[in-house]
């Protein structure tokens, strides 16, 4: 399951001077949750920055950018970049283009208020139909509630499992509490219905659309608690969300997961019923 940017579009260090970016699928130059993604924008900057961009004004950058690329009606992958306006250059040496945006202004004399984005519009992107294997990875990431492109922490994570023969890994806080995926949200089906896990995390825009429903999505009571490695067996199934949609998940480490279809239909579903809106 991917929601990376390009190698080009990463960048080293900690999280504040990376920068930080929200991916999204259009279809139809429409997208599901797009106000929850100007949101995490928005929120993110005012964190890491200590100043907000103007939504409006990442709304009509959006627009310009996909009309620029003939997609106001089309299917493809957006991301919006987010950092500091502190380097004076159009790229900051990572190869992608980046602009001053209208910002809140941060504290007198801090200079925080400077802020620049920048949009990639890609091909678009679907969620793999092969079921996961998991290894699990100790260690999360920095600041594990912003997007952030300081990356190379997941990439080394998901590259190891790939190495020992895995699909990816699954990120793991020190007391052995399941935090996320690489890149992706994770939850899990018991017989009481979906467990969100607890742990330090994202809270992933496709997580949010499918929280929250009367009775759980599709009609699955839900509930968020501490899920612990330890403890596999009692999951009947699981599944990793991200912008790309829904993917099973097959195993974790040494546990296969028996799996669940009308589950995994009733949360597909959930996400299919999820209005989609244009910039």
């Amino acid at each position: 399951m991917t929601g990376t940017p390009d190698r080009d579009a990463i960048a080293p260090g900690d999280p504040a001077s990376a920068g930080h970016f929200t991916t999204m699928q259009l279809r139809g130059g429409r997208v599901q949750g797009r106000d929850l993604h100007i949101a995490r924008l928005v929120g993110a900057s005012r964190e890491l920055y200590g100043a907000a961009p103007d939504a409006g004004a990442l709304r009509a950058e959006a627009r310009r950018a996909l009309a620029r690329a003939g997609m106001e009606a089309g299917d493809c992958t957006l991301r919006i970049r987010i950092r500091a306006d502190t380097r004076g250059s159009d790229d900051g040496g990572d190869g992608r283009p980046w602009m001053p945006i209208a910002a809140m202004a941060g504290p007198a004399g801090s200079g925080a208020g400077r802020l620049e984005s920048g949009i990639d519009i890609e091909a678009p992107r679907h969620a793999a139909a092969h079921p996961l294997r998991l290894r699990t990875h100790a260690g999360i990431r920095a600041c594990p509630d912003i997007k952030h492109l300081a990356l190379e922490p997941q990439l080394d994570a998901r590259r190891a499992a790939r190495d020992a023969g895995f699909d990816d890994a699954l990120l793991v806080a020190a007391d052995g509490r399941v935090a996320e995926g690489t890149f992706w949200n994770i939850v899990f089906l018991d017989a009481g219905g979906l467990v969100w896990p607890e742990g330090p995390a994202l809270h992933g825009v496709t997580q949010q659309l499918l929280q929250g429903a009367p009775g759980g999505p599709g009609g699955l009571p839900e509930r968020r608690e501490p899920v612990h490695v330890a403890a596999m067996q009692r999951f009947i199934a699981a599944w990793a969300l991200n912008s790309t949609g829904i993917q099973d998940i097959a195993s974790i480490d040494g546990h296969r997961f028996g799996g669940d279809a009308g589950a995994g239909e009733a949360l597909r579903g959930r996400l299919a019923a999820s209005p989609r809106e244009p910039f």
